[in-house]
């Protein structure tokens, strides 16, 4: 069998993508067997395993955005991308929510309660179910021109991860400055419901914009690069408020432009 050629640059981004995937899985388990005391667990490594999943995203924006402008998109392109976007938008966030719920609950609850903890478990299997699904259904239906990536059909793994992570971070911040503790407390309750509600976004029918597209494939004003430049700075400066709040605007857009799109229809149906 003949294998392919292929562009070094986008490829190399690729694989730096599950690099940071791995790397994130990597800082997790280091986070658990550098805890203090039993059941446990380190929120500086845990916050940047987080981090590391979202330099992944950049990486898998920058890979497919190199293969479009050298004009040489491949299928082994992309198949090496949906690879990789498993280990860093798939696994890692299912293995970092889990891991964090399961062994900062166990010793707070408990002995009878322990068994609710296999929630956790189950809702990381479902969110990991539901990406892999997605690259799947993704690569079966991927075509390469550039008009056909302005929108995606159901929630894109990156952004799901985001949103996974970027709850992480901020529940990590909280748990290394010790403050909040009660909403801490609720976040990790909350945070196997979150990742199963993202796993079945991903593999819906709700359409989301590809924001990246929309914002970069044409010539814009500069004034648009300044307010790109501000907001990057404003994510360094606040990322723990910012993170959360756009990735979850970013989740809830598409169900609330599907659900507005069934109400106009309906009064479309009935005023006609």
């Amino acid at each position: 069998m003949r294998i392919p050629r292929v562009l070094v640059l986008p490829s190399v981004c690729t694989l730096a993508n599950a690099l940071c995937g791995f790397g994130a899985i990597t800082l997790m388990t280091h986070a658990l067997l550098g805890a203090d005391a039993p059941h446990t667990i380190g929120p500086t490594d845990v916050k940047w395993a987080g981090y590391l999943v979202l330099l992944a995203m950049a990486f898998d924006a920058l890979d497919g955005r190199l293969a479009r402008y050298a004009r040489a998109t491949s299928d082994f392109g992309g198949q090496l991308d949906s690879l990789a976007d498993g280990v860093s938008f798939g696994a890692a966030p299912a293995f970092l929510m889990n891991r964090m719920v399961v062994e900062s609950l166990r010793g707070a609850v408990p002995e009878a309660l322990e068994d609710v903890l296999r929630v956790a478990w189950v809702c990381a299997a479902v969110y990991l179910g539901c990406a892999l699904i997605r690259l799947a259904r993704f690569n079966v239906e991927n075509v390469h021109e550039e008009e056909a990536h302005l929108h995606f059909k159901g929630l894109p793994t990156p952004a799901a991860a985001g949103a996974l992570v970027a709850l992480i971070i901020v529940l990590a911040e909280f748990m290394e400055e010790g403050t909040y503790p009660r909403l801490s407390g609720v976040m990790l309750w909350v945070l196997p419901i979150v990742a199963a509600v993202l796993g079945l976004l991903m593999v819906s029918g709700i359409r989301y914009s590809h924001l990246l597209n929309l914002f970069v494939r044409r010539r814009r004003p500069i004034s648009h690069l300044v307010l790109l430049l501000l907001g990057l700075l404003l994510v360094l400066v606040l990322r723990e408020v910012i993170l959360p709040i756009g990735f979850g605007a970013y989740v809830l857009s598409g169900p609330v432009w599907h659900a507005g799109r069934r109400l106009r229809g309906r009064w479309r149906r009935a005023g006609g």
